[in-house]
């Protein structure tokens, strides 16, 4: 650090006096503005002094914006800094201790966040252990793709020095003098030093990191219990690996993934489990704000919805004809089939389910996506066209080659599934359920015939299945089969066919067996 960066040394005395009443305007925030020399800056990035984290106040790294046609953005940018004589650029820190100290009251101050709080102070001190002095908030595309890379990782650039163009130079073929120029070059560097760390995010919204936040990226890094955890859903490794391999095509426009897309659509899901549509930009807003009785249960079963998805996906569906539509669809229609709380449509079925009574959760899946992308491609929906010319009858269609009738999404017949499909508004997520009824019913009743899915509940057992269980203990040991007749204080019941893998409550899968044994095991 140069000029009025040197460590913060009355921090806490700082935050302190943000609580007294000052005359004029009482600040949210303190920051120290100084200058750190390109040398400084990716030094402190290699060493890890300082560092970026992803799933706190950040956007998505872009590192395809930065990186395409041979890094042309990243090559672009460093070359434009480097030839500016003078400071044009900023970057926006955080002081680690300030974070520390301040989540760590937040904790007393908002005990409903207290897993972020946690989350957050375990992976703060433990990289504070590594050396760690300051945490980027904004910047982080702009040193990780490009300063560090020119530095260290032999990223070339079109520099002009000496009277001379030199092109794709590298910084360890710059001549000694150049080099020292450039290890020498200021950037305006801001660090936060106390305050309201709640406050941070207002700070690095109105800053930018190269372009304007989207109205979704402003939500996302929001102070709520809502955004952790829908935050939490979407870093499930499992939900992520679905998400970013599997179903990484469906992901674009303003559900990018580096736009946070995937967190939009699961709050578009918490919405619609709420609201029986997808909401507006305005009302999804609102609903991070919710605090509710409702909203902790949806959460909750949308976490077990995605967990659910991502372990027992069909990855042979995942083809381009799979769109995030479709899996709007999914989800949907296993909310109809396992939400009886909150979506209304799920009434309309001829049985209704826990997940737990999914025997076979891929082969479920795989029907459903399956009906789905059938009824898409049902031409009988779409109006066909004459090449060239008008609306066609069948019998013209019929009369003409092939070649000569098209049949375009863009003429489905309203009311069809395949026009409700090109939209996901109110009115056309309810006709994609209404018009799923008599599909999802026809799938129930064939899943319920091969034991895909079971009508009794695998994990209820009941006073009965209990006395049957330990019934059967006691013959055992009068027949020699226990070599103990202890009874059963001290043991626990036990599938001995786990449910997961389809075991049921009959007598023949019940079995009372040591309850440290029973601990081994694990969940069943």
């Amino acid at each position: 650090m140069t000029k009025d960066l040197s460590p913060l040394s009355n921090g806490v005395q700082g935050a302190a006096n943000l609580n007294t009443k000052l005359a004029g305007i009482n600040h949210d925030l303190h920051v120290k503005t100084g200058l750190m020399t390109f040398e400084e800056i990716t030094s402190s990035y290699k060493n890890k002094k300082c560092i970026s984290f992803r799933e706190w106040l950040q956007r998505e790294e872009q590192k395809k914006k930065w990186t395409k046609d041979d890094s042309r953005t990243a090559k672009s940018y460093v070359q434009g800094v480097f030839q500016t004589n003078g400071v044009t650029e900023e970057f926006l820190f955080c002081n680690i201790d300030f974070l520390i100290r301040d989540i760590d009251s937040q904790k007393e101050i908002q005990p409903k966040l207290e897993g972020l709080w946690n989350k957050l102070i375990t992976w703060l001190k433990r990289s504070k252990e590594l050396g760690t002095q300051l945490v980027i908030l904004d910047g982080q595309n702009r040193i990780k793709y490009a300063l560090a890379p020119f530095r260290y990782d032999g990223l070339p650039i079109t520099l002009r020095y000496n009277g001379e163009e030199h092109i794709n130079i590298k910084y360890e073929e710059l001549e000694e003098n150049v080099k020292e120029q450039i290890n020498n070059h200021d950037f305006r560097v801001s660090v936060v030093t106390s305050g309201d760390v709640t406050k941070v995010v207002d700070k690095l919204i109105n800053i930018n990191d190269g372009e304007p936040w989207s109205e979704h990226e402003r939500r996302d890094v929001l102070w709520t219990s809502v955004s952790f955890n829908i935050a939490q859903v979407s870093t499930e490794p499992l939900v992520k690996k679905l998400h970013t391999k599997t179903l990484k095509h469906i992901w674009s426009a303003a559900y990018a993934l580096d736009k946070k897309g995937v967190t939009l659509f699961i709050a578009e899901m918490l919405y619609f489990l709420r609201n029986g549509d997808k909401g507006t930009p305005k009302s999804l807003t609102d609903m991070y704000y919710a605090e509710d009785e409702k909203i902790g249960e949806q959460l909750k079963y949308l976490n077990s919805l995605f967990k659910f998805v991502a372990q027992n996906f069909p990855v042979t569906e995942a083809s381009e004809n799979f769109t995030k539509e479709t899996y709007r669809d999914l989800l949907i229609y296993l909310s109809m089939l396992t939400n009886t709380k909150d979506v209304s449509r799920s009434k309309d079925l001829i049985h209704n389910f826990k997940l737990s009574q999914i025997k076979n959760p891929r082969l479920l899946l795989e029907r459903i996506i399956q009906r789905i992308k059938s009824k898409l491609a049902d031409k009988s929906q779409i109006t066909p066209f004459e090449k060239g010319g008008g609306e066609l009858t069948p019998e013209q269609v019929k009369a003409l080659p092939k070649e000569k009738v098209v049949w375009k999404v863009a003429n489905a017949k309203p009311g069809s599934y395949l026009n409700h499909h090109s939209a996901s508004q109110r009115v056309d997520l309810e006709a994609r359920q209404n018009l799923f009824v008599s599909d999802l019913n026809e799938i129930i009743d064939t899943c319920i015939k091969d034991s895909t899915l079971i009508t009794y509940d695998g994990r209820r057992v009941t006073k009965q299945d209990r006395l049957m269980a330990e019934v059967k203990y006691q013959n055992a040991v009068i027949e020699g089969l226990r070599s103990d007749d202890l009874g059963v204080i001290g043991y626990e019941l036990d599938h001995i066919k786990s449910v997961a893998k389809g075991g049921g409550t009959d007598s023949e899968n019940l079995d009372y067996i040591p309850r440290n044994d029973n601990r081994r095991k694990g969940a069943n």
